[in-house]
């Protein structure tokens, strides 16, 4: 969630491991003054290793949370996504919500506290983390979009002291996840616009302005900032990166 009159900042501390060296670090530039620099980081990839909602899906069927039959048809698709049989579509994301149906908020609450504390937060990149610290020291706004469960993005930005950021909506009634998403999914040429739109509501200069991402169709975010960074690149976001010159992590 991004900051409003109903969302206070976090008070949670991360604790990461070992930054990165000299030559891995983004050359930075001082910006003008006055001027709000934003830092949009990408979640699946590039602040993590690994793919969140599998791994939320393996967490909760040990919770006992979801059956054998949702895990194993979870593990199916992202099989046959890694070997191409399967392509992520809009449908596709949509049902990723199905794994929260029926679970009460407060309860998700505590299973995505649990699962950011035991299962992410081994797998974070450190070179990413130390880049997130570094901006958060330098008083830049960290911003996290990214297309996971939004309140699977909210329990990893509490822990990592980020008060901003954007996921999958996911809709609840009567204090329960319906298993449907609300609103559009921040992911490719949506994670882009709602980036442009963010820094023109705190008139920051894009110019001024970085994002870190993994994803070959993260390159339309990367565009919108002055200094894109790219992190542990896929093979079209390497020869992207490469071209242009942008600064690679991992």
């Amino acid at each position: 969630m991004i900051d409003s009159p109903s969302m206070g900042d976090s008070e949670y501390m991360v604790t990461a491991g070992p930054g990165p060296t000299e030559s891995q670090k983004p050359e930075r530039s001082f910006r003008a003054a006055g001027r709000s620099s934003l830092v949009f980081f990408d979640l699946d990839g590039t602040l993590v290793v690994g793919q969140t909602q599998l791994l939320l899906v393996k967490f909760l069927a040990r919770a006992g949370v979801v059956g054998r039959g949702f895990l194993v048809g979870s593990i199916g698709w992202f099989l046959g996504y890694k070997l191409g049989l399967f392509k992520a579509t809009e449908a596709s994301r949509r049902r990723g919500a199905l794994v929260l149906k029926g679970l009460e908020t407060g309860e998700v609450d505590r299973l995505m506290a649990r699962f950011v504390e035991e299962e992410l937060g081994p797998r974070m990149f450190p070179p990413a983390i130390a880049a997130l610290q570094e901006h958060q020291n330098e008083g830049d706004e960290v911003i996290v979009l990214s297309a996971a469960l939004e309140p699977l993005v909210r329990a990893l930005c509490s822990r990592m002291a980020v008060g901003s950021w954007l996921g999958a909506s996911c809709e609840t009634r009567d204090g329960r996840y319906t298993g449907q998403m609300l609103g559009p999914i921040p992911y490719g040429k949506e994670k882009a616009r709602l980036a442009v739109q963010l820094m023109a509501e705190r008139e920051a200069d894009p110019a001024d302005c970085w994002a870190y991402a993994d994803h070959d169709t993260d390159v339309p975010l990367l565009e919108t900032v002055g200094h894109p960074v790219a992190v542990r690149p896929r093979s079209g976001l390497r020869a992207v990166a490469e071209r242009e010159g942008w600064p690679i992590l991992g």
